[in-house]
């Protein structure tokens, strides 16, 4: 994705990872080859999005937003050194990829002014934290970590259900490692659906992937953005909302926010930024044959 200019707004992304994700059917359950062929939909997923064996191509990233006053990153992928047993290629990663693409931008950990989490789970937190002298800490020392406050009180909840019974981490630990610390150290501020950062910037509810779930508007000189988190996970629900992931706390609620925001982009012109689409990333929806809906790229 190159640069996108909205108004005097650019947003840019950091590329944490991209490729190959996993079998179509095991995000979706209800994944069925011949409902996406008979929904005409194969012609522009594959091989970008889909390939020929219905694995998922899948980016883990932020998004960089500068308004010319704030500098805002939302979402914080995977991160370094975090205890992920349960999936590997999270395990203790060690990679320097993420900050030497922030660095690509101009911008160190200290340039951050915000951090936006659409939504609490592992691969949305990561970078929150970076290990120092064996101890969580924030990676963006200057920044307002803005949390959903409907969102934090769930896994919140869980978290401490889950120390009072033995239960498995929750979110494979990183309530623990990324979001705890940060509020910690004074950093967090917890908010609610319609929360406005500035100007242009607001966070609105999108629940069912989790019960606070958020998207991000961006409007700036009469242009429009909506920065998805997991409400999309892949352009596949483009064609066929209905299919929400495994990882949807409240599936039934999921397809729905899905279909409603789908319907109010279509052919809009606003811009979708959603955390796991690949390269290039960022499009528009557009009305396809048969009522269906598409995804096509902008800014190749």
């Amino acid at each position: 994705m190159v640069t996108q200019t909205l108004g005097e707004f650019r947003i840019d992304r950091v590329v944490e990872s991209e490729g190959a994700f996993a079998p179509a059917s095991m995000l979706m359950p209800g994944f069925d080859p011949a409902v996406l062929a008979a929904a005409q939909a194969d012609d522009w997923l594959r091989p970008q999005f889909l390939t020929a064996d219905d694995s998922l191509v899948m980016s883990f990233q932020s998004f960089v937003i500068r308004t010319g006053r704030l500098t805002v990153l939302v979402d914080g992928c995977v991160g370094n050194d975090k205890e992920r047993p349960n999936r590997e290629s999270w395990h203790r990663r060690q990679s320097s990829a993420y900050l030497d693409q922030l660095a690509a931008l101009g911008l160190s950990p200290a340039d951050i002014d915000v951090v936006l989490c659409t939504h609490l789970h592992a691969d949305h937190v990561g970078w929150n934290t970076v290990l120092r002298d064996g101890r969580w800490v924030p990676t963006f020392p200057r920044a307002r970590y803005l949390f959903s406050r409907a969102e934090y009180e769930f896994w919140e909840r869980a978290h401490r259900e889950a120390l009072a019974t033995g239960g498995p981490a929750t979110n494979h630990g990183s309530f623990a490692d990324s979001v705890l610390p940060v509020m910690e150290a004074g950093r967090a501020e917890l908010v609610g659906a319609g929360h406005d950062v500035c100007a242009g910037l607001r966070i609105d509810a999108a629940p069912g992937h989790t019960p606070g779930n958020s998207v991000i508007a961006v409007q700036s000189g009469g242009k429009r953005a909506l920065l998805t988190g997991d409400v999309i996970h892949t352009p596949v629900q483009i064609a066929l909302p209905q299919w929400s992931s495994r990882f949807c706390e409240d599936a039934a609620q999921s397809a729905e926010c899905r279909e409603g925001l789908l319907n109010h982009a279509c052919d809009s012109g606003t811009l979708l930024f959603a955390s796991h689409f690949p390269s290039p990333t960022s499009g528009v929806v557009e009305s396809a044959a048969g009522g269906r809906m598409r995804f096509r790229c902008v800014g190749c």
